[in-house]
């Protein structure tokens, strides 16, 4: 799902290119981003759109080991745990912590990465109007 390799990101990073990791990147949210960032791509940006299959946000070390592979510029945070209505009214505190974990995880990452800006944008819910 990314869309560009790691390989090429690493490469750009230490030549100075802003590189854009999308936490929550295969999401609604995220898929909006990408196909924005397709259809106007720049030159000296690139961007990783990560989904769940590259970290587990709620683990602060698999956190870092995302940032030390994408080593992102910018972070545009939109990764969160969902489930629907259902799930959220069933499993309030779950959802809470594991949402909270998130947010701290990959902000502290921000930090200790230097980070140079920080985008975060959740919702509990969203569902597409089609």
């Amino acid at each position: 799902n990314s869309f560009c390799t790691l390989l090429e990101i690493e490469t750009m990073a230490a030549a100075g290119k802003t590189v854009v990791l999308v936490t929550g990147g295969t999401g609604l949210v995220g898929k909006g981003i990408e196909t924005v960032v397709k259809a106007e791509p720049k030159e000296n940006e690139e961007w990783f759109f990560a989904s769940s299959k590259d970290a587990d946000l709620t683990k602060f070390e698999s956190t870092k080991a995302l940032f030390e592979r994408v080593k992102p510029t910018h972070c545009i945070h939109l990764a969160a745990r969902v489930g629907g209505l259902f799930l959220n009214m069933k499993y309030k505190v779950e959802m809470f912590r594991d949402n909270a974990a998130i947010n701290d995880n990959v902000m502290e990452c921000c930090r200790q990465f230097n980070v140079q800006k920080l985008v975060s944008c959740l919702s509990t819910c969203i569902f597409p109007d089609k």
